[in-house]
């Protein structure tokens, strides 16, 4: 009778047979996709660099305009960027990721050196195909152009309104970021 104490239960060697199977398939799980990470990150930045790149080309109509980082320490700012063509500065753009209806979308805002804003184009969004998709067109977008901090103020897309209102909120934040390091502070 003690020698069968000593025995572990068949049930019980059974279920750790399944957790200990489950364990190994879990680790090599996240092996692979730790490993798939690795691999891709790089050409995900390098990608998402190109799209943002031929969007300050697009809207500043240059394929020659070079930028360089501008420091900004706002968490809602990803990047504000002095543009030059040939030289000379031309303006500005400011990457913003405001949250839609579908998450976090990512815009490029490009502004004149006054600060109004030249044009906006939108890198990448998760918003509802057929409907929230629409903050993409131009008639939407062109809403934005010479405008200052007032591009909260536009006509949103019906059936979009979240979209609507999270693109305009990005381009207000890329002004206002903007103003703050061009006049040395945080605008009152």
């Amino acid at each position: 009778m003690v020698a069968d104490k000593k025995r572990l239960d068949p049930a019980i060697k059974e279920i750790l047979k399944i957790g200990g199977i489950l364990c190994a398939i879990c680790a090599s799980v996240a092996f692979l996709l730790s490993f798939v990470n690795a691999v891709t990150l790089k050409p995900i930045a390098e990608n998402e660099e190109s799209l943002r790149k031929n969007a300050v080309v697009e809207l500043f109509g240059s394929d020659t305009v070079v930028y360089s980082s501008i420091p900004c320490d706002r968490g809602d700012v990803q990047g504000v960027f002095v543009v030059s063509d040939g030289g000379a500065e031309c303006g500005y753009f400011v990457s913003v990721t405001p949250f839609g209806f579908g998450g976090r979308m990512e815009l490029v805002v490009a502004l004149d050196p006054d600060g109004a804003v030249l044009g906006v184009k939108i890198i990448s969004h998760s918003e509802t195909p057929g409907l929230g998709d629409r903050i993409e067109s131009e008639s939407f977008l062109s809403q934005f152009v010479r405008k200052g901090s007032e591009g909260a103020k536009v006509d949103v897309i019906a059936g979009s309104t979240i979209s609507s209102r999270a693109v305009a909120e990005g381009v207000s934040t890329a002004v206002s970021a903007l103003s703050e390091i061009l006049t040395g502070g945080v605008e009152n």
